[in-house]
């Protein structure tokens, strides 16, 4: 069902905290064109929580209209029937006939200029990163006071990526390489060679042929050249004496 919210309805949506009128502040967007609207498709059914956002919009400044619907079934049709002036959407990912994910997919593939902002209270490293991986541009969580809300979703509209504080240590640690064990740490001084490619240097020190170390390694010789590559430049060098004498002073051989 849609929900289009109008200033007058939607102000008896808001809880008591946000029953101040906003300001419309600066957030560098440019304003509508003379008789047109900027539309922002909002998903969710919470209509208490839909009404703070229709309010977070409307912060924007003059020209934002809010569509507002309750389920994915709306959404979907919604999309389907394309809107003119659509900007943005904010997406709630629990609803009652479905996930949110559903349409943050059918925007993708039916808008793909049209930015899409996660706003739910769905807080797993799960949800977070399907939502990414759908096509979201931003994710915060329905906790985020009313002026923040505005500022991040003036953000996506501007091309960038906000996400919650406590959503933020996610990325950090899916990104973030991962510890050293002291217990696994070589000792060839830092520089951490394949088992087989100090099979490889072994070979060489020996004074072996490219071809009589693939041989005796029982592996082709592109395989021993691709190894000696990765040797010279893991030790730095350009040359198998070169090689050789790095890898003694560094303890390897």
């Amino acid at each position: 069902m849609n929900m289009q919210l109008t200033s007058h309805s939607a102000a008896t949506l808001h809880p008591p905290v946000l029953a101040a009128v906003l300001p419309a502040a600066d957030h560098g967007l440019a304003p509508a064109a003379a008789g047109a609207s900027l539309r922002v498709l909002v998903l969710e059914d919470d209509p208490v929580f839909a009404g703070a956002l229709a309010r977070a919009v409307r912060a924007l400044g003059e020209g934002w209209e809010v569509l507002g619907y309750h389920c994915v079934a709306d959404a979907l049709q919604a999309l389907a029937d394309a809107p003119p002036g659509l900007q943005l959407a904010l997406i709630d990912l629990s609803l009652p006939d479905g996930s949110g994910l559903e349409v943050i997919r059918a925007l993708r593939a039916q808008r793909p200029d049209v930015p899409c902002l996660v706003i739910s209270s769905v807080t797993s490293e799960r949800s977070l990163f399907d939502a990414i991986a759908e096509g979201a541009r931003g994710y915060l969580h329905k906790s985020e006071p009313l002026p923040a809300l505005t500022a991040s979703i003036a953000q996506v509209l501007q091309g960038h990526y906000p996400v919650s504080p406590s959503l933020a240590r996610y990325l950090f640690q899916r990104l973030r390489p991962p510890p050293v064990d002291e217990a696994d740490r070589s000792t060839d001084g830092g520089t951490r060679l394949t088992p087989k490619e100090t099979q490889t240097l072994r070979c060489i020190a020996q004074g072996m042929t490219y071809a009589e170390a693939a041989a005796d390694m029982g592996v082709s010789l592109s395989t021993v050249q691709s190894h000696i590559r990765s040797l010279y430049r893991k030790l730095e060098v350009r040359s198998q004496v070169q090689a050789v004498s790095r890898a003694r002073e560094k303890g390897i051989l």
